[in-house]
């Protein structure tokens, strides 16, 4: 799908997928079981381009390119990705299996009619997306950064959702699905790691409190060992369908709080999960249809209630879905909690699991 998304963006220019030095025309992938594995943090592409070109327009245009918002339930607003820029001489062997890797190239040896394009994946290393972007004209170089670089921004994108879908699906909790299929009549893949902290005939919750990349000895967290738990939950549950009333957003709201309510306690005596509605930070509604069903997609963020000295909170994005066979609106909510860090790429995993399901008779 993310071929035929870039494909179609880009008609004009020459696309390759095979290295940045003997470019063809074809998307098939090179995958070897020999490669090693990608590096680097997700949601950041390393950009490999001459110090002395990058300085000056190209800069000015990836800061502009790069500083749009983030869509989703965020407390405080967040980038949509990150770069970092290195000169090709200060990137070593381990740095270009950077798992988001975009060499800009200023190749005066060749005359180019256009700006060429070079897609690879599993290029130097497995899951890594490996672009080149390469012209023998400066000024028209620049031309195509300014109107096509959001267009590989949300490539790169579009590759890290997918990496961690996959993830989820070869790396799932068996026991998990196993109770959403027969409870509810859902496929659903959640991290391995992920713990049961209820399992009963009308909900069934996981908690997948690993440690990752970005909270592990990190000193932001001023926790000892500078370690930091992140958490990511998912809760299922069902409701009768008994006709278009029951899909709409009040209902399910109401429906959702009072099941956290009896579900999800806070650590605080009496306290508990409930949904946010503060002004400026009020639920997103978005219809859609999965598998030919109705269903809704609920983004906000949830908080503590029940006792004053409750406090923590965060993101969640919660899918209500029509089941085709059963005559239930099966809710899958998935909800972040992790203080003193940036949300972005917490919400890019519950939306990653949230795109593994599947119904089931």
């Amino acid at each position: 799908m993310k071929y035929l998304f870039i494909a179609s963006a880009l008609m004009l220019t020459a696309v390759s997928c095979q290295n940045d030095t003997a470019p063809t025309n074809t998307f098939e992938n090179s995958i070897s079981t020999t490669l090693p594995k990608s590096n680097g943090k997700s949601g950041t592409v390393l950009v490999s381009i001459d110090q002395s070109l990058w300085q000056g327009n190209i800069e000015n245009i990836f800061k502009d390119r790069f500083s749009d918002t983030a869509q989703g339930p965020y407390i405080y607003a967040e980038k949509v990705f990150n770069f970092i820029q290195e000169d090709p001489s200060t990137i070593n062997t381990i740095r270009k299996k950077h798992r988001n890797f975009l060499r800009i190239i200023l190749d005066t040896e060749k005359s180019y009619e256009q700006t060429e394009v070079t897609i690879q994946q599993d290029f130097k290393a497995t899951d890594q997306l490996y672009i080149v972007l390469r012209d023998s004209d400066k000024e028209r170089l620049e031309t195509f950064l300014k109107d096509e670089l959001k267009t590989y921004i949300t490539l790169f994108d579009l590759e890290e959702t997918e990496r961690l879908t996959k993830k989820y699906k070869n790396n799932s909790n068996s026991g998990f699905n196993r109770e959403a299929q027969q409870k509810f009549g859902i496929r659903i893949s959640v991290p391995n790691s992920a713990e049961f902290k209820a399992n009963k005939d009308n909900i069934i919750y996981a908690l997948d409190k690993s440690v990752d990349e970005t909270t592990r000895d990190n000193p932001q967290t001023g926790a000892k060992g500078g370690t930091y738990w992140s958490q990511k939950g998912t809760l299922i549950w069902s409701t009768p369908y008994t006709g278009e009333s029951c899909m709409e957003p009040q209902s399910i709201l109401t429906t959702r709080d009072s099941t956290l309510k009896l579900n999800v306690k806070g650590t605080a005596v009496n306290s508990y999960m409930t949904t946010e509605y503060a002004p400026t930070h009020l639920p997103k509604f978005t219809f859609f249809e999965l598998d030919g069903q109705k269903a809704l997609k609920i983004e906000g963020l949830w908080k503590h209630e029940g006792n004053p000295a409750a406090s923590g909170g965060g993101p969640f994005v919660q899918y209500s879905l029509v089941h085709p066979t059963r005559n239930t609106v099966v809710h899958i909510s998935n909800h972040v909690f992790a203080p003193r860090f940036n949300k972005r790429e917490y919400i890019r995993q519950i939306r990653a699991i949230l795109s593994t399901i599947q119904f089931v008779d």
